[in-house]
């Protein structure tokens, strides 16, 4: 089984694998606001405080419906090409 199609079955699909927590729940929360069924699947063990984060290196995977992951794929991507424009002007905008 490809490293991205694990889930936790139903043709669950991995559609992003999130830094962080925080990440993780902003994608979650602009998914289901577009209707999307999302499960986090965090790699975290929480007497290791971190530890497995360095070995993963990513918090845990963000994760929908096989149906779904196009779609989903799609609002990251757009998601984070907005996120790098606004830095971008945010740079531009301190460099006047």
């Amino acid at each position: 089984m490809d490293n991205l199609e694990r889930g936790q079955g139903e043709n669950l699909v991995v559609v992003y694998q999130a830094p962080d927590e925080f990440i993780a729940n902003m994608i979650k929360g602009f998914l289901e606001d577009d209707g999307i069924p999302v499960v986090l699947e965090s790699r975290m063990a929480a007497m290791y405080d971190g530890a497995l984060k360095m070995g993963e290196g990513y918090w845990g995977d963000v994760v929908v419906p096989e149906q779904y992951a196009e779609r989903s794929k799609k609002l990251i991507e757009e998601y984070h090409s907005q996120t790098v424009d606004e830095d971008l002007d945010d740079k531009e905008g301190s460099n006047e």
